[in-house]
C-alpha cells in the first residue's frame, strides 16, 4: 500500500483535520508500510588496490569481517582499541666468512655469491649450485702441466710422441726410433735406430761379423788361426795388441 498522509487542517484545531486517533493509526501503518518496504542496505567495503581486505560480507543485517590469524614467528595482541601484530626477529646477525674476508648480515641485508675465473653460480628453487666450467681434462687443455709427480700406478703410456727428459728411471719398452736424450737407469727393451742392444748387452756377445783376411805366408796363417782371449768389456786383458792402421 502506500504511504498515507495525516490531514492537519487547514489551522490548529479548525476541526478539518484527522483527529489525533485517526493520526496515529495512519502514523503505525506507514511505519508498517515502511519496514516491509525497505530493508536494510548498510554495507561494508574494502579500501586500497593491495592488500588483503577485512571485510568478508553482509548476511542480513550482521557485517562479517575476516579474522586476522598469526603465521610463523609472528604473534596478535589485542585491546579495546587496537590489535598489535608482532614478527618474532630471530636471527638478528648473521656473520658469513671466507677464506679472505667476512661479512656480517642483518635481518635487511643480502649476500652475493658470485663466480670467479671459470666459476658460475646459479640458484634454482632456493637450491645454490657452484660450477667449474674450465677445462677438466687433458684433451681439452691446449697446454698441460703438472704441479707434482705423476703417479700411473704401474700403467702404460699409449702412443707416446716426442719424450724430452732429464733421465728415465725403470723400463722402457718399444722402439726408439729418434734421439734419446737423457739417462736411462732401468731396462732399455726395444730397437735404437733399428738395432736390438740386447745382442751387445753381455761381456761375450760383441759379435761385430766375420773378418776375411789374406793369407800370404805361414806365420799369418797360424796368428789368424789362434783364438786370442781380451778378457770383457768390463774386465778387458791387460795386454796391448796393435795391428796397425786399418787403412794405408
Amino acid at each position: 500500500m502506500a504511504v498515507q498522509l495525516i490531514n492537519i487542517g487547514n489551522i490548529a484545531n479548525d476541526g478539518t483535520g484527522d483527529d489525533l486517533r485517526e493520526a496515529f493509526i495512519k502514523t503505525n501503518a506507514n511505519f508498517e508500510e515502511l519496514d516491509l518496504r525497505d530493508d536494510e542496505q548498510t554495507t561494508a567495503k574494502n579500501l586500497g588496490d593491495t592488500g588483503e581486505g577485512l571485510f568478508f560480507r553482509r548476511n542480513v543485517y550482521d557485517l562479517e569481517f575476516k579474522k586476522i590469524s598469526a603465521g610463523s614467528n609472528v604473534t596478535l595482541t589485542a585491546d579495546d582499541n587496537k590489535i598489535v601484530i608482532a614478527a618474532d626477529s630471530g636471527v638478528s646477525d648473521l656473520t658469513i666468512t671466507a677464506d679472505t674476508g667476512n661479512v656480517v648480515l642483518d635481518d635487511s641485508a643480502a649476500l652475493t655469491i658470485s663466480g670467479g675465473a671459470d666459476i658460475s653460480t646459479v640458484i634454482v628453487d632456493g637450491v645454490l649450485t657452484v660450477a667449474y666450467t674450465g677445462v677438466t681434462d687433458l684433451v681439452s687443455d691446449t697446454t698441460p702441466q703438472l704441479s707434482a709427480d705423476l703417479d700411473a700406478q704401474a700403467n702404460n703410456l699409449l702412443n707416446v710422441g716426442t719424450i724430452t727428459t732429464t733421465g728415465i728411471n725403470g723400463p722402457v719398452t718399444g722402439n726408439v726410433t729418434g734421439n734419446l736424450t737423457g739417462n736411462v737407469t732401468g731396462d732399455l727393451t726395444g730397437l735404437v735406430h733399428g738395432i736390438d742392444i740386447r745382442t751387445i748387452a753381455g761381456d761375450d756377445q760383441a759379435d761385430f761379423g766375420a773378418i776375411n783376411p789374406v793369407i800370404e805366408n805361414l806365420f799369418q796363417y797360424v796368428i789368424i788361426n789362434t783364438d786370442i782371449d781380451w778378457g770383457s768389456i768390463t774386465t778387458p786383458n791387460s795386454g796391448i795388441f796393435d795391428l796397425g792402421a786399418i787403412a794405408v
